[in-house]
């Protein structure tokens, strides 16, 4: 008796395929250039300088210079270093250094996805791009897979580096935490999840503005300048309305959302729960993608 197979069979193993094809395009798209190497030396550098920073701020927290304050002084230095070695304080202390570079990093997460997307629109490349392949959502998929790996390769990056130097900061410091802490391991894993929201963030934007300088000024405003517009507006509030949930409300602006996310310990007095700030991610990044890939299905790529 002769098999033989009929034609849907092989139709999701094609699709399959195709997909695989039109992602290794859209990555090999940004290999040819040396935007990735720049954007991938920016993360070791400042991920270098954020340990740096980070190790110095956490020295003094764990061994405050006493000699040098008052007897006031003294007193709160005593109990903010006595906080810094309990359990709680050296798995934030851990999680920080773990995460070091993650300011910065998720910002070139971000412009990433924007020259992924906006680069077909800057060299004329988009018109042949959903020609090859007319069916405009696989384009948008693939483009969106290969920002997700370009987001989780900057976050490899850091935290390599991370990694590296942690174990021996902390050893220098005289103290102990296992870096397998399920805190400390949760933020890592955040921190990963963190730079692929940020890498479709971008996306999504330069789906929405397509010119690469408007995006990428668009995207530098809302995170840098909104980080401390936020920061000013609800402290102008605090000062009027005194209330303790004022001061935690910043979690609104999507840069101060992803610090929450990967802190385990209050980022700062009032904020609000990892949870808060992955949701309030996740829901800025999804409403921007799917605007993103409306837009683009519908509009006229000439």
């Amino acid at each position: 008796m002769t098999l033989t197979s009929s034609p849907e069979n092989h139709v999701a193993p094609t699709a399959q395929l195709a997909r695989t094809r039109l992602i290794r395009a859209e990555i090999m798209k940004i290999r040819t250039t040396n935007t990735w190497l720049l954007l991938l030396a920016g993360v070791v550098v400042f991920t270098a300088f954020a340990l740096w920073t980070n190790g110095i701020s956490h020295h003094y927290d764990l061994h405050p210079a006493l000699a040098t304050m008052g007897a006031a002084e003294q007193a709160g230095a005593r109990a903010q270093a006595a906080s810094a070695h309990t359990p709680a304080g050296l798995t934030a202390i851990a999680a920080n250094m773990m995460t070091a570079g993650q300011f910065i990093g998720v910002l070139f997460a971000m412009l990433t996805g924007i020259l992924i997307i906006t680069s077909e629109f800057a060299q004329h490349t988009a018109t042949a791009t959903f020609l090859t392949t007319p069916r405009r959502s696989r384009v948008i998929a693939a483009k969106l897979a290969a920002s997700a790996s370009c987001g989780a390769l900057l976050w490899l990056t850091s935290t390599v580096i991370d990694l590296a130097v942690t174990p021996i900061y902390l050893h220098a410091q005289h103290v102990t935490i296992s870096l397998t802490e399920w805190a400390v391991t949760r933020s890592v894993l955040l921190n990963l999840l963190e730079f692929v929201l940020w890498a479709i963030f971008g996306l999504g934007l330069g789906a929405v503005i397509r010119s690469q300088i408007g995006s990428v000024l668009t995207g530098l405003g809302v995170y840098l300048a909104g980080f401390a517009a936020v920061e000013i507006i609800f402290h102008l509030i605090y000062n009027l309305y005194p209330h303790g949930w004022i001061l935690g409300a910043p979690v609104i602006a999507p840069a101060v959302a992803s610090t929450i996310m990967i802190t385990p310990a209050q980022a700062f007095p009032h904020a609000p729960p990892q949870w808060a700030g992955l949701v309030i991610m996740c829901a800025y990044t999804l409403a921007l993608a799917a605007t993103g890939v409306a837009l683009t299905r519908r509009r006229d790529v000439t």
